[in-house]
C-alpha cells in the first residue's frame, strides 16, 4: 500500500484501463457516426427526391424549396453535433495530450463552417449558373465522401468500421457514376436508381452502427448506452 491509503497501480493496469477507455470512446464515436449516416441520407433524400417533387406539384416555389432544404440540413447539422458531443467529452480524457485533429473535423466550428460554405456555393450556383446545379451538387457530394473518409481515418486507432468504408464507397461510386452520366443521359431514372440505392444503404449503415454491442467488457459498461 502507498502512503495515505492509496493502492499501488501497475503499469499493466494503467495500460488496460486506457485501452478500455479508448475502446469505449470509439464505440461511442461509431454510434455517433450512425446518426451522421442517417441524417445525411435523409438530407440526400430531401434534396434529390423530396424538393423536386414538392416544386413540381406547385406546393412551394423554388425559393421556398431552397429555404426548406437549408433549414432541413441545418437541423441535420444540429443533430450531428448533439450526437458527437458525448464523444468529444470522452475524448478529452482518453486522448489528452494526443493529436486532436479528428475532434476539430467533427467539431461544431468546422461542421457549421462547412454547412455555411456548401449552402453559399449552391445559392451562388443557382443565381449565376442554374444549369450547372446538378454538376455542383454531385461534386459537393464527392467532396463530402472525401471529408468523411479522412475523418474516419483520424477517428479510429486500428481500422475504420466496415459500414464506414462501404458508406463512403457508395457515395463515391454514385457521385462518379452521376458525373459520367451527365453528358450522355437526360433521363432521370439512372440517377434515381443510383441515389435511391445510396440513400437506403446509408440508412441501413446508420442503423447498423447504432445497434453495435458494447465491445468486450460489456458487464463493466452497463448503462452507458
Amino acid at each position: 500500500m502507498m502512503e495515505g491509503g492509496g493502492a499501488n497501480v501497475s503499469r499493466d493496469e494503467v495500460r488496460s484501463a486506457l485501452k478500455r477507455a479508448i475502446a469505449l470512446n470509439e464505440y461511442l464515436l461509431r454510434r455517433a457516426l450512425g446518426v451522421l449516416y442517417i441524417v445525411l441520407a435523409l438530407s440526400m433524400f430531401l434534396s434529390t427526391f423530396g424538393s423536386p417533387i414538392i416544386e413540381s406539384l406547385g406546393v412551394l416555389n423554388f425559393t421556398s424549396v431552397v429555404a426548406m432544404d437549408m433549414t432541413a440540413s441545418g437541423c441535420g447539422v444540429i443533430a450531428i453535433l448533439w450526437a458527437f458531443k458525448r464523444v468529444r467529452n470522452t475524448a478529452e480524457i482518453t486522448r489528452a495530450g494526443q493529436d486532436q485533429s479528428w475532434t476539430r473535423l467533427l467539431g461544431y466550428r468546422f461542421l457549421t463552417a462547412m454547412w455555411v460554405a456548401l449552402n453559399v456555393i449552391v445559392i451562388l450556383t443557382i443565381a449565376l449558373a442554374r444549369d450547372r446545379v446538378p454538376l455542383v451538387v454531385i461534386l459537393l457530394h464527392l467532396g463530402v465522401a472525401v471529408y468523411l473518409y479522412y475523418a474516419l481515418k483520424l477517428s479510429f486507432s486500428k481500422k475504420i468500421p466496415p459500414e464506414g468504408i462501404i458508406a463512403t464507397s457508395f457515395l463515391v461510386v454514385s457521385s462518379i457514376a452521376s458525373l459520367a452520366l451527365l453528358s450522355v443521359v437526360t433521363n432521370t431514372a439512372p440517377y434515381a436508381l443510383l441515389w435511391g440505392a445510396t440513400i437506403v444503404a446509408w440508412i441501413l449503415f446508420g442503423v447498423y452502427a447504432r445497434t453495435r454491442p458494447i465491445p468486450e467488457f460489456e458487464e463493466e459498461l452497463t448503462g452507458l448506452e
